[in-house]
């Protein structure tokens, strides 16, 4: 009776407690990230509301569950007059709906989130920083105008949090105000959910091949994941490895590059080109080996995927990477850019079916400890309780 009253108790306060999801045009991992949250905190009773792009996977996911959703897209491009308009609008959303915590994923929507609450006079602002700034390996803006609003953001925030320690240090580094209301808080997977088909039936269905070795990434085609890095190391392998099939997945500005390069250098049928699938999960548990030649990563959703499903990766280390990968013992970590390198671990492994399938094994079991969804909602919940919890006036009413 005691645990079903204080499950009631904790109902009871989340029901209370006000919160506003506020996320850019996203896809990949981020987007993976704030459905999951939305859920959980849905799930557990909280008012929550979101402001997203109108036509992507999180206004899809929040309309399926019946949360409320504003069609915003909130991106740090547009110079400072679009920021601006973004932020009044956002603020008009505030003071509709009155969220105690305005909790912001990116850069570009922690900015204009910062400003919408100066500008509503209301809400705790918390951002969770999920990524490195567009076009760079560090957490220093290039340009004065960038860094300027990046810190005035951070400064407003109650909380801070970061998807991996490699990008809170960064942080802390560029911005040592942030160390003491900065915490680390890993992306997750959900580790229980298994692909009911088998490798075979899964390749069968889309064309892949059957019966080589199938190497694979999933990646929005953006410069920042080392798409081509990904091709040339393609080529390299196929050379050595004439048994071995690649396949990538995703869409992004570099899609029709990644056609050139491959038709350049003659992969055939050796390199599947699938564009945006929806069918991530069960192409990764078709697959040998994932490869992930990310130039800048601030962590790895697919890694955790991956290794959720008991497969070995192949990856770049940079950013939150090794963070996820266990070198050596979940898979193997090389420079980054450097294909030579990380064409010669993708044969390191699939010359060693034990060692993968060791790999794999160990894998599963680092996700499922320290990488399920779960952990996530939890402990970002705890922060949304700390900052109510700091923000009660003296006599303990909620302001």
């Amino acid at each position: 009776m005691e645990a079903v009253a204080k499950s009631a108790e904790a109902t009871a306060a989340n029901s209370a407690t006000r919160i506003l999801l506020v996320a850019p045009p996203a896809a990949g991992g981020l987007a993976s990230h704030v459905i999951a949250l939305l859920d959980g905190v849905h799930n557990a009773g909280y008012a929550v509301r979101v402001v997203c792009a109108p036509d992507g996977r999180i206004a899809s996911a929040a309309a399926e569950r019946g949360i409320p959703v504003d069609g915003m897209m909130l991106t740090g491009q547009g110079g400072p007059s679009r920021v601006a308009l973004r932020a009044v609008q956002l603020a008009r959303v505030i003071r509709g709906f009155r969220p105690h915590i305005v909790h912001t994923h990116s850069f570009g929507a922690s900015t204009t989130g910062a400003a919408a609450c100066t500008i509503a006079r209301s809400a705790r602002l918390l951002i969770t920083i999920h990524n490195y700034p567009p076009g760079t390996d560090t957490m220093a803006p290039t340009g004065k105008g960038q860094r300027w609003a990046s810190g005035r953001a951070l400064q407003r925030a109650k909380r801070i949090i970061t998807v991996s320690e490699a990008l809170r240090r960064d942080l802390v580094l560029a911005y040592p105000k942030v160390m003491a209301k900065s915490c680390t808080i890993y992306n997750g997977v959900d580790t229980h959910l298994s692909v009911s088909r088998s490798a075979s039936e899964i390749r069968a269905e889309h064309g892949l091949p059957a019966d080589v070795p199938l190497v694979g990434m999933v990646a929005r085609l953006a410069p920042q994941k080392g798409i081509l890095e990904f091709v040339r190391t393609a080529r390299i392998v196929t050379d050595i490895y004439p048994s071995v099939a690649f396949v990538l997945a995703g869409d992004g500005p570099l899609a029709q590059d990644a056609v050139d390069l491959s038709r350049e250098l003659g992969l055939g049928h050796q390199l599947h080109l699938l564009g945006h699938i929806d069918w991530a999960r069960e192409l990764i548990a078709s697959l040998d080996l994932l490869v992930i030649s990310s130039l800048s990563e601030g962590s790895s959703v697919v890694a955790m995927e991956a290794m959720a499903l008991s497969k070995p990766v192949v990856a770049t280390a940079v950013g939150g990477v090794p963070e996820v990968v266990a070198g050596g013992e979940t898979g193997i970590l090389v420079p980054p850019g450097d294909v030579e390198a990380l064409a010669g671990a993708i044969i390191d492994v699939l010359r060693d079916p034990a060692r993968a399938q060791e790999m794999g094994e160990r894998g599963q079991q680092r996700a499922v400890r320290q990488f399920d969804i779960s952990d996530m909602i939890e402990r970002t919940k705890a922060v949304y309780a700390d900052i109510m919890r700091e923000t009660l006036d003296a006599e303990g009413a909620r302001p």
